[in-house]
This record gives structure tokens, sequence and C-alpha cells, in this order.
């Protein structure tokens, strides 16, 4: 299924791997991965992820496996489209508004 990723989800990790390259090269590099490996993951099982929040808006999300982060998305007919994301300590919900 196609992905649309709005783009304030694409500067969450952008400035989450300067975070990570500010602590390590290698930490960085091991972390730009984590949302790449997600992303494909949700492009082939989009309804394998619980949905969260109200069973209304349908959004689901994947924890991502070694980082405290999440990938906030929703299937839509054509589509798959991630609205965030966000690192498990931020402030709940503060991605809504992108919806």
């Amino acid at each position: 299924m196609r992905l649309e990723i709005v783009e304030p989800a694409l500067d969450e990790v952008t400035k989450a791997i300067q975070h990570h390259r500010a602590i390590s090269v290698s930490l960085a590099a091991d972390f730009a991965s984590e949302p790449n490996r997600s992303l494909a993951l949700i492009a082939s099982q989009p309804r394998a992820w619980a949905i969260t929040g109200s069973k209304r808006s349908k959004l689901r999300k994947r924890v991502m496996a070694r980082f405290p982060y999440a990938v906030i998305y929703r299937v839509e007919s054509d589509r798959v489209r991630v609205f965030a994301v966000t690192h498990h300590s931020q402030r709940p919900g503060y991605w809504r508004s992108r919806i």
C-alpha cells in the first residue's frame, strides 16, 4: 500500500536522528534504520497494529523495536497516512492537529 508521510512527521525523524547523532554516530545510524523498518512493515501489513485512541479516528500505532518511539498512522482507502513519529515521553496527542 502507498505511504504518505506528513511533513511534520518527517521533521520528527530528522530531529530524532540529529539528537541521537549528538550522542553517538553509530546510535544515530541504528536509529535511522528503525523508522524505515517500521514504515516498511506498516506498508506491507497496515492493519496489523492496534487502533489507538478513539475507534472513530481509526488511528493506529506501531511501537519501534529498540527505541522509545511510535509511528502514528491511519489506513485509508488508497493509502496509509503517517501523522507522527513520536517519542513516548512527548505530550500525548500533540500531533492531533495534523489529522
